[in-house]
């Protein structure tokens, strides 16, 4: 069978997490140039896996985080237009297909969303460390992160099994 190609009607929530991905996209692009003018010429570039900067670059390295996410924010909306190319872990039918595209095109999305939002906060974290306000990122937001990413996945892989 050839997999369908659909349009999914979008529900409030659908509507309402994609809206905080765009708000993460205007804030990923506000905080360099709010702050880039104080900023001093040798900022972090680069955090270890406790958070702390461990390779630094010119102050114009500020912009690789907000470039990078709003890249990928993009493509990532892009690719979930077409939930018919994705991989499933269930063979796609006739009565499962809709069902199927919701779950992973809202699953797309969350991780778009995070991301997005990961990559703000690591912008924050750079310039708040480049100023000296803080002591690097932490390794706190990583595990919530990485904890977040499973349990979501797991939501996933069951609502997918049925």
């Amino acid at each position: 069978m050839t997999r369908p190609r659909i349009k999914l009607e979008w529900t409030v929530g659908d509507k309402l997490v994609f809206g905080l991905g765009l708000l993460g996209v205007l804030v990923l692009i506000v905080l360099p140039f709010w702050f880039y003018n104080d900023l001093p010429d040798r900022i972090p570039k680069h955090f270890n896996a406790a958070g702390q900067p461990d390779a630094f670059g010119t102050r114009s390295s500020i912009w690789i985080s907000p470039i990078v996410g709003v890249v990928l924010f993009i493509g990532m909306a892009v690719l979930n237009q077409y939930p018919h190319l994705f991989n499933y872990l269930k063979p796609i039918t006739q009565d499962n297909y809709e069902s199927q595209y919701r779950n992973a095109t809202r699953l797309l999305r969350l991780i778009n969303v995070i991301m997005v939002w990961v990559f703000a906060y690591i912008t924050y974290g750079t310039i708040q460390t480049a100023l000296g306000k803080v002591d690097g990122l932490g390794p706190g937001p990583v595990l919530g992160v990485v904890g977040l990413m499973v349990v979501i996945s797991v939501v996933y892989m069951t609502r997918s099994g049925k």
